[in-house]
């Protein structure tokens, strides 16, 4: 293998032009900027570090690291990445190293090989990026990044002397612009196809619904104006008050604290029960949550291979929603969720531990003993809560693990939805009623723009179920009965002043009538849904769809001359306009006069020299021709008066003298001539 070449033996040809170094440094900083919200904070700070230190090689003040150090440095970078708490192989390591490298490989860049080298991992720092987010916002970003990093390459490109930033940044634009019309056509008919690896994505879920919830829990919730997910209705958007938007189901109560009981099986397409008239069709962009789990409106049957139905009719995802999901749902609020309870399900769901909360269990023995069946039962828990001084609070006073519900329903007698919801399923099982709670979001905001419905975390909310022959599982909210208008107008319906003060000011401002403000916020979302729809939700199942409706049935053959076709029209675009550009600039009348004249000479064998200016070529000729300067002096100097002055109009009295003066002079050479 030969040894590389000696970089003062090639000279500039192997250096880097210091402008395009320049560049190299401003690109870093671009890439890493996105980083700072998903990586530690001394990665940055060893990108920024490099930074300065490459800045200090060019000033002459510090030099390369030797061996030793980058050794070290590398060494110190891996153990960095181990001990930061990161997984040992999760998206975040692995884009931390990705980080370093792309820094300490700038402070020992020398060649244009390096150079090459730090440009190639830009770009894919750049595309790691979209693994982390994937909105409107960072695509633009990333789209300016490319811009960046592909000037400084642009940069390599050139003369030393030649090297200019603006320039450069200008030529890598429109390289990356002419480069988007095949991007489109790609993205929009080249078959989606499984990757070929997979890597760990982040681990922090966006959503603040968890299958473990304490009553209070979702309180905190509101602290957040989040999205949790967009909804696009085939019609109708339904009222505020059946807008509730089922997630979870909990089960399982132990010390205070509700949990998603076992996963039973997923409903078989054999016991599917077929669904009712009176359906609601829409569709849901579901926000990343990094769990399974899917919210829909009772009772939900999805129209996508990519969805499941569990036994307890909650929408479950075969996969994780790693990025925004889009699944179209046919919901029926008449349907009857399981007529006949499974021995299985009644035990499962009857189960309480009676010594845990004594007085609330034997409360709940008295009123039912006055009570006929289980649905008075309810409507009498109900009315209690009505009648007695309960309060709806973000703010609840502290509960303890054990004999939590005894606590709150007739000490504190203040809580939020999991408050209610918890002790009016634990009343219910102490009576052997079939309930469970269920964990979600309740109500939304409509977009005036898109009509779309907005449901943001601070519109979690828990609510009830209880099983009745024939009937079903049938929904009871507590939180109707303490905070009605918390159900038919939103949260903040349902708040006392204390408990907004303790929301954030963004959240105050979305929840309030700042026209102006939330005119610009719904404008945003708007772009954000349009770019979900159209970009981040175009996956398998709905490329299918658009490209059956647009070729009919899909062959390998149609798709071919499709991308083809496409192609070749993009390709086109840009050539034409590449062409459009070089187009010849629309002469100046003199000019294109002169030309004609000199063109007509030549036939006669006459021609100009390619740096003989109009007056230098007519004085040569007349003088070969025998005709003295005061016969041509004016045609000269009426030639030079008009040729530049760009005032002078095509058709102006000027230029009708001036070409009865050359068809004289044009007369007068060919005579001469024909001598």
């Amino acid at each position: 293998m030969e040894s590389p070449p000696d970089s003062k033996a090639l000279g500039v040809a192997y250096q880097i032009p210091r402008n395009s170094l320049a560049l190299l440094m401003i690109a870093q900083v671009v890439v890493v900027v996105p980083y700072a919200l998903q990586l530690s904070p001394w990665i940055i700070g060893v990108g920024l570090f490099c930074g300065y230190w490459r800045t200090a090689v060019f000033q002459g003040r510090w030099d390369y690291p030797h061996r030793w150090v980058k050794a070290m440095l590398v060494g110190a970078s891996v153990v960095g990445v181990a001990v930061s708490g990161v997984g040992a192989f999760s998206l975040e390591s692995a884009a931390s190293l990705l980080i370093l490298a792309f820094a300490l490989k700038l402070i020992e860049m020398k060649s244009r090989r390096d150079a090459y080298l730090v440009i190639f991992l830009g770009y894919f720092a750049i595309a790691t990026q979209f693994l982390f987010d994937q909105s409107i916002a960072i695509a633009a970003y990333e789209l300016l990044a490319i811009c960046v990093v592909t000037s400084a390459m642009v940069g390599l490109n050139q003369l030393h002397t030649r090297v200019r930033p603006g320039v450069s940044f200008r030529l890598a634009s429109t390289l990356v612009l002419q480069a988007l019309p095949f991007t489109i056509v790609l993205f929009l008919f080249f078959p989606r196809i499984a990757p070929l690896w997979t890597v760990p994505l982040p681990s922090v879920a966006k959503t603040g619904i968890s299958d473990v919830v304490k009553p209070g829990a979702i309180a905190a919730l509101t602290q957040s104006d989040e999205l949790a997910f967009r909804v696009v209705f085939n019609g109708r958007i339904p009222v505020p008050r059946d807008l509730y938007w089922r997630g979870l189901v909990y089960s399982d109560f132990d010390a205070g604290t509700w949990s998603v009981a076992a996963e039973l099986p997923p409903m078989s397409k054999e016991r599917m029960p077929e669904p009712t008239s009176g359906g609601i069709s829409y569709e849901v962009l579901l926000e990343p949550t990094m769990s399974d789990w899917l919210f829909a409106m009772d009772t939900a049957f999805a129209q996508s291979p990519q969805v499941s139905l569990s036994q307890d009719y909650r929408l479950r995802s075969t996969d994780p929603v790693l990025s925004v999901f889009r699944y179209p749902v046919n919901s029926y609020p008449g349907f009857v969720m399981d007529p006949v309870l499974s021995r299985r399900l009644l035990t499962r769901e009857t189960r309480i531990d009676r010594s845990d909360n004594p007085r609330i269990v034997a409360f709940a023995r008295d009123l039912y003993a006055r009570s006929g069946n289980a649905e008075e039962f309810a409507v009498g828990v109900l009315k209690h809560i009505r009648e007695q001084p309960f309060g709806y609070t973000l703010n609840p006073p502290q509960l303890q693990d054990e004999g939590s519900v005894d606590q709150f329903w007739f000490d504190t007698r203040a809580g939020f939805c999991t408050h209610y919801a918890s002790a009016f399923v634990y009343m219910m099982r102490a009576v052997d009623v079939p309930a469970r709670m269920v964990g979600g979001y309740q109500g939304g905001e409509i977009n005036p723009i898109t009509n779309h419905l907005m449901v943001r975390q601070y519109d979690a909310h828990a609510w009830a179920e209880i099983w009745v022959p024939e009937k079903g599982w049938l929904r009871v909210d507590p939180t109707a009965a303490v905070a009605p208008e918390r159900i038919e107008s939103g949260l903040t319906a349902a708040l006392s002043v204390a408990d907004l003060a303790t929301l954030s000011a963004f959240t105050n401002a979305r929840l309030g009538d700042w026209s102006v403000f939330n005119d610009m916020l719904y404008w945003v979302d708007s772009m954000e849904h349009r770019w979900n729809l159209w970009v981040i939700g175009y996956d398998t199942h709905f490329q299918s769809g658009f490209l059956k409706r647009m070729l009919g049935e899909l062959t390998p053959v149609r798709m071919g001359l499709v991308i083809l076709i496409g192609g070749g029209l993009s390709v086109g675009l840009v050539s034409l306009t590449l062409f459009w550009r070089r187009r010849p600039q629309k002469r100046h009348p003199v000019e294109r006069l002169f030309g004609k004249f000199a063109a007509k000479l030549a036939g006669y064998g006459i021609r100009r020299e390619p740096q003989e200016s109009p007056g230098v070529f007519i004085r040569r000729v007349a003088a070969e021709a025998g005709l003295k300067e005061d016969q041509v002096g004016r045609i000269v100097a009426e030639i030079d008066g008009l040729l530049y002055n760009p005032t002078v109009p095509s058709e102006s009295v000027e230029l009708s003298q001036l070409r009865r003066r050359l068809r004289w002079l044009q007369f007068r050479l060919a005579f001469g001539s024909a001598r």
